[in-house]
């Protein structure tokens, strides 16, 4: 490879989770041409680095090209792109790629994280535990599994919102406590992850397809900093859900996300450069492509292909990585807030 410029602002990150401790010499050989093949322009490794190694080793090797200036929306092509789709299968890493200058700078200009709710901060898919409730279940999980792969009459959102909402009608308000104190589950990582951003000054929000009550749960377990979710009808008589929407109340859909992303940013004065979205839903895709970074967290196969970036593990934490910090920056904040 011929010897690329050495303005940073063509220099390229990529972030790399694997098992394979032994894969960094592999890796410094191999990336460096498929990037140079995508970009069309000289490229050539400059530093690897393991910049973790729990709960997942990552590592961080740059490079320096001649394309400037070097767009997130670039790096987000040459990492979808079949060499480099072939590179990851081939030898069994995620890689995330990303402008270096941005990678260095977001620990330092803390901006804006905002997360899905359900299989994302929680591991569960709240609607579905509602629907145990009334004995629906089956009914209601078949609704949502095919609207988070996107799949249709299923790809309305509303549509499949209002007809699984339809079947809850009778559960009683009680459900929530008894979900809270029962069922509800958080991601592991996922508080290790929020209090790292809280602690370098991130704002934080839960964008949620589920509902209010289990929001703002979540919202004030984890300190975050604003909750939206849908909201459902209670019979102050029965003390039960009607099944039913509150009318007028904004739905939250894959656009509605992406405008409460935008508008978070606006109102707290930072740059959409500066957001992170991560989510597991088709109706999430939106708000990860309008965000500075948009992750895919274990999501079903068609959103990781959809998403600009996929991390597939046992720890929300992770997503930490893939903004910049590293193990001794995440361990430092974790032992003083302990």
């Amino acid at each position: 490879m011929a010897q690329p410029t050495e303005n940073e602002a063509g220099h390229i990150a990529a972030i790399i989770f694997t098992n394979n401790e032994h894969i960094r010499n592999t890796l410094w050989h191999r990336l460096g041409p498929a990037i140079e093949t995508e970009l069309s322009t000289p490229t050539s490794p400059l530093k690897a680095d393991q910049i973790a190694t729990n709960p997942t080793p990552v590592l961080k090797i740059t490079f320096a090209t001649s394309h400037n200036p070097l767009t997130l929306q670039t790096c987000t092509r040459i990492a979808h792109s079949p060499p480099l789709k072939t590179l990851e299968t081939d030898l069994a890493i995620q890689l995330t790629l990303l402008p270096a200058m941005l990678l260095r700078r977001l620990p330092a200009h803390p901006g804006l994280a905002v997360f899905d709710m359900d299989s994302t901060l929680i591991q569960q898919e709240v609607i579905d535990e509602l629907a145990r409730a009334v004995g629906k279940y089956d009914r209601v999980s078949a609704i949502t599994d095919a609207a988070m792969r996107g799949e249709a009459p299923y790809t309305d959102f509303e549509a499949s919102l209002r007809a699984r909402v339809a079947l809850l009608k009778g559960v009683p308000n009680s459900i929530w406590d008894q979900l809270k104190a029962e069922t509800i589950t958080f991601t592991p990582g996922g508080t290790e992850l929020v209090r790292v951003l809280k602690a370098s000054g991130w704002r934080t929000a839960v964008l949620s397809g589920g509902f209010m009550p289990l929001a703002t749960s979540v919202k004030e377990t984890l300190g975050l900093d604003y909750a939206f979710a849908n909201q459902l009808v209670s019979d102050e008589t029965s003390g039960t859900l009607t099944g039913e929407l509150v009318p007028g109340a904004p739905i939250v859909h894959a656009e509605r996300k992406r405008e409460l992303l935008k508008q978070l940013a606006a109102e707290n004065d930072i740059p959409i450069e500066r957001t992170l979205a991560v989510g597991d839903g088709s109706n999430d895709l939106l708000m990860m492509h309008t965000a500075g970074l948009g992750v895919a967290f274990n999501a079903k196969p068609k959103v990781q292909a959809a998403a600009p970036a996929r991390l597939n593990g046992a720890s929300l934490l992770s997503v930490v990585y893939m903004l910049g910090y590293t193990g001794q920056q995440v361990a430092e904040v974790l032992n003083s807030a302990a």
